[in-house]
């Protein structure tokens, strides 16, 4: 035999036998290895498990149907990930079995290790198809599904409930006095227990409270609603506002945002929406949910079913409990089916004197101002908002004027009580500079109780209102600041959430019975009174005509108002017909909003309104604008969620344009190139959820819009807008310009709203270089709020992304973003000092958020760390920094697997952050403390074993005043830091 025969047969022996037996055998050798792989698969598909849940609690939440593939991935997702941490457990345990527990069992691992691999295979290719699932509509249909069952409240799930902690004891002064510590007077207080009471009788299913305007109603409302938030007397709460000319969509609106029904605001027909809210609450009722609707200041009866409220043919509620406000009690017994009501009358004699005292402060005590004190009292009756419109005007106020104020209130005891209230209003109203009065005027004509702040913006510079400010941003601060004096004087309220503002019914009475004894102004309240309002002398005369959601069927052919200018009409009737003489008689008409119209073509009486300035067509249907290119003296155009395909080369003719309003007009899918080029003299170009179907700067034939067009609008200074493809944006593009942007690049289906007024979201493939791109680097360091995804091959610190740094960075959002190592670097003179919230999500190969000695003041004014599936990571600051945060709220860390500790302690010396409020801390398996050093400190250097943490858990500042719950029991953690540790998971 040859020796080349010999050597074949060699090595076919080496294949066969030797080759397989390595293989085995490299099994038993790399079984940690596998358990290593295992896990980290393990954690990447439960990261996809966990936001496909969420987005399936979103589809149940909104009526949707899961897709039965996506329900079958959950199912096989969750066997695997317990197969896989039954598997891994098996191998810990079994790490010393073989020789009385020295050595490894060989064929054990050898086991595992083939049974490793098979399922990293299985785990990767769930994970690779779960990842597909990007989108709602990826995810579920909007087919209705009436027996899709969501999933419990994740309280309620975990077993468990948040407790808060409060070290709150009523002082021994405090016992004597009418107000509670909560601010609620004790005979309200009383009143609300009753009112809870009467919710808590199954015989009752619709309680009210009336009373005179002005007592307090609504007010009790709000006490009333946060003590059944506190006592969870129901699963659900939702609240809106009715008003004298109820806005269905707007009511709608409200109660579906409580309920979390989102998907509600794609719907545009108020049937359709009514049948969504409807469907919604029989589900809660299936599912023997406690809902409350509240609904707040009916000045008629609500067509409940119309709302899609669920109710009888008398219109009794079904399936959940309504809580009522109205003036008339006849409104709630005979027209709203109420069980039980109370009447709210006035103040107790030392009620009014404490809300009194409490505005007016000690003065009130001194001997020459007791009487007059005493004296404004008696006038204001113990009605609420009289108290507090007179304590206002006396707070900063000397002794004559005192005496002069309460000399012009002409009050006798045979007067009633609203002649009191407009005598009140008169003297208010009377102080006010022509400018507000006429901003108050313009809230009066809107004809709803809570005025959209914008639209009055575009209203008012319409009407030139504010024409001695140079730009539409300034008359917008000039707005606020006429809107900030008209709340001090009690005209106008802040309307609970602390940023919008409402006007009282009885402050609109009484500005649209004075505005009309000068400018006469029209507000029409029943359609029923239509045809007579409109065939009056006054009409003609009239300044200001709203038709503020009447639900009218027709339009008079031709409206003879020739001295008109502000025409409002708000409808959710899309069937309505606008004649197309409608307009012809007003050619001093300045402003004109339609809402939920559905415009044909647009009118040819259009062309009669020649000083038109400002043209609202919001939620409108149109099939062509380009009439709208003959209104040249147009300062205002918005199309603001209106259905609208094409914007014609005629709109650029209007070239005294400030401002343009394209955001949520969806279909929008040309504009024809050079119309925004024409638009030389625009300020504000809003185009969010909008068009995005951009050419390129160099497409010779473009069919669309280039962005390089926006450099000709040289006063441009606020632009809401997404690029689809990150390619189109030119080098040259000048948005250094802009002082408010809200900038995306790419898709991104989610913004978090922050205070901010300037905006980028960089959703990047990892291909992409726009980062480097000149115009992005002109605004990232001037930038609010900053979202990052997708960062590639990139600098491997967040600190080196802007060349200019991050001097205004308040808000900095980065997810799935690989190349993504460090936050701040030490060889960086970057610092984030004005930095308020830092969420981290999926940053596979984040090692630190401070990587190297920085500045121990580089976070001083973080409030919110949130950080999510970053399996590198061990601590997240050193104690250098930590012990500079004092304005830091809340911490939580979910889903790290390496996470050992919060703070890197660095010595042993006290920390405290004397803000915290949330610590939240899930899914670490190797965290071992709050704190964690290499080395622990002995027993001489502290008396205690635990050193730096208790010194930092002992401040009685942040004992106190954290949320608590119970450690899972997966998570194996210190002692110290067990009983802070919240159970209770929320969205990042």
């Amino acid at each position: 035999m040859s020796t080349d025969s010999a050597v074949s047969i060699a090595w076919d022996v080496l294949k066969w036998v030797v080759i397989p037996i390595k293989r085995q055998f490299g099994y038993v050798m790399s079984s940690k290895r596998y358990a290593r792989d295992l896990q980290k698969e393990v954690g990447k598909l439960a990261y996809e498990a966990e936001r496909i849940q969420n987005a399936v609690r979103e589809a149940g939440d909104n009526l949707r149907h899961v897709y039965s593939h996506v329900s079958g991935w959950q199912g096989t997702a969750e066997k695997s990930l317990k197969e896989s941490g039954d598997l891994v457990g098996d191998f810990e345990k079994a790490s010393k079995t073989c020789c009385y527990g020295t050595l490894p069992d060989p064929n054990f691992r050898y086991q595992f290790s083939r049974k490793a691999k098979d399922k990293i295979k299985v785990i990767q290719d769930l994970a690779r198809k779960g990842s597909e699932f990007k989108e709602l509509n990826d995810i579920s249909s909007r087919a209705p599904a009436p027996g899709i069952v969501t999933a419990p409240t994740r309280a309620r799930r975990e077993g468990k409930e948040v407790v808060q902690l409060t070290t709150a004891t009523a002082s021994a002064s405090s016992a004597s006095t009418s107000i509670r510590d909560d601010g609620v007077f004790k005979s309200r207080a009383q009143m609300i227990r009753d009112i809870m009471d009467a919710l808590a009788n199954d015989s009752n299913s619709v309680v009210g409270v009336y009373g005179m305007g002005g007592v307090g109603k609504s007010t009790l409302l709000v006490d009333a609603e946060r003590r059944i938030r506190e006592e969870k007397s129901f699963d659900l709460v939702a609240k809106a506002d009715v008003s004298e000319n109820p806005d269905i969509k707007r009511i709608q609106g409200e109660i579906a945002h409580a309920l979390g029904l989102s998907d509600i605001k794609d719907e545009d027909i108020v049937s359709v929406r009514a049948e969504l809210l409807r469907t919604r609450l029989e589900k809660e009722e299936r599912e023997k949910k406690k809902v409350l609707i509240i609904l707040d200041n009916l000045w008629k009866g609500l067509d409940l079913r119309s709302v899609g409220i669920p109710c009888g043919h008398d219109n009794k509620v079904i399936g959940c409990k309504l809580l009522l406000t109205s003036r008339n009690r006849d409104v709630l017994r005979r027209e709203m089916g109420c069980d039980r009501d109370f009447l709210l009358g006035e103040l107790q004699e030392e009620e009014a004197k404490e809300l009194f005292e409490k505005i007016v402060g000690n003065k009130v005590h001194v001997d020459e101002f007791k009487p007059l004190a005493d004296e404004a009292l008696h006038k204001c009756a113990g009605v609420p908002f009289l108290i507090l419109a007179i304590a206002k005007r006396f707070k900063d106020a000397g002794f004559s004027e005192w005496k002069d104020t309460l000399k012009r209130i002409e009050m006798s005891k045979d007067k009633g009580i609203n002649d009191v209230i407009n005598k009140m209003l008169q003297l208010s109203y009377d102080d006010l500079e022509e400018e507000v009065k006429l901003t108050l005027r313009l809230c009066v004509v809107y004809g709803v109780s809570e005025p959209s702040l914008e639209n009055l913006v575009r209203y008012g510079v319409g009407l030139g209102l504010y024409a001695e400010y140079g730009s539409i941003e300034e008359a917008r601060n000039r707005l606020s600041s006429i809107i900030r004096t008209l709340q001090a004087s009690s005209l106008l309220l802040e309307n609970g959430d602390g940023g919008g503002f409402k006007i009282h019914d009885l402050v609109r009475e009484f500005v649209a019975s004075v505005a009309s004894r000068d400018q006469p102004l029209l507000v029409l309240k029943d359609k029923d009174k239509f045809v007579i309002e409109l065939s009056k002398d006054k009409v003609k005369t009239c300044r200001a005509i709203c038709f503020p959601y009447i639900d009218m069927e027709e339009l008079p052919e031709d409206l003879d108002c020739p001295e008109l200018q502000m025409f409002l009409l708000f409808t959710n009737n899309k069937s309505l017909n606008v004649p197309d003489s409608l307009f012809k008689s007003m050619r001093k008409l300045m402003v004109l909003s339609l809402t939920g119209i559905h415009l044909i073509r647009s009118p040819s009486s259009f062309q009669s309104l020649v000083i038109l300035h400002t043209l609202c067509l919001h939620r409108c249907t149109l099939d062509d604008v380009a009439i709208l290119g003959e209104l040249k003296e147009l300062r205002i155009l918005s199309f603001m969620s209106s259905e609208i395909r094409r914007l014609p080369k005629e709109i650029g003719q209007l070239v005294e344009l400030r401002l343009l309003d394209l955001s949520y007009c969806f279909p929008l899918g040309i504009i024809e190139p050079g119309v925004l080029g024409s638009l030389i003299n625009l300020e504000e170009l809003y185009m969010e959820h909008s068009f995005h179907q951009w050419n390129a700067v160099e497409q010779t034939t473009p069919t669309n819009a280039c962005p390089i067009e926006l450099n000709r609008m040289e006063k441009l200074r606020t632009l809401h807008m997404r690029f689809g493809d990150p390619n189109v944006l030119p080098e040259d593009l000048n948005l250094e310009k802009l002082t408010k942007y809200e900038i995306r690049i790419a898709y991104w289906r989610w913004l978090p709203k922050y205070k901010g007024s300037r905006t980028l979201v960089l959703d990047l493939d990892e291909k992409s270089d726009v980062l480097r791109k000149g115009c992005i680097q002109s605004i990232l360091g001037k930038t609010d709020n900053l979202i990052l995804c997708g960062l590639a091959e990139i600098e491997q610190s967040i600190c080196t992304l802007s060349r200019k740094g991050f001097p205004k960075l308040k808000h900095l959002k980065v997810e799935d973003s690989p190349s993504t190592h460090f936050i701040l670097h030490s060889t960086s003179h970057t610092n984030f000092n004005t930095l308020e919230s830092l969420i981290l999500v999926n940053l596979i190969n984040l090692e630190k958020i401070c990587y190297g000695h920085i500045s121990s003041k580089s976070f001083s004014a973080l409030k919110v760390v949130r950080v999510v599936g970053c399996h590198k990571m061990e601590v997240l600051f050193p104690l250098s920094v930590a012990r500079e945060l004092p304005q830091l709220e809340e911490v939580k860390v979910v889903d790290c697997r390496t996470v050992q500790g919060i703070v890197e302690a660095d010595d042993f010396t006290k920390c405290e952050l004397p803000m915290l409020r949330v610590l939240k801390l899930r899914k670490l398996p190797n965290i071992k403390n709050f704190f964690t050093t290499e080395t622990a400190p002995s027993s001489s250097t502290s008396g205690d074993p635990t050193g730096t943490q208790i010194a930092f858990f002992n401040g009685q500042q942040v004992h106190e005043k954290l949320e608590v719950g119970t450690a899972p029991n997966h998570a194996p953690v210190h002692s110290s830091i067990e009983r802070y540790l919240i159970n209770v998971m929320s969205e990042y």
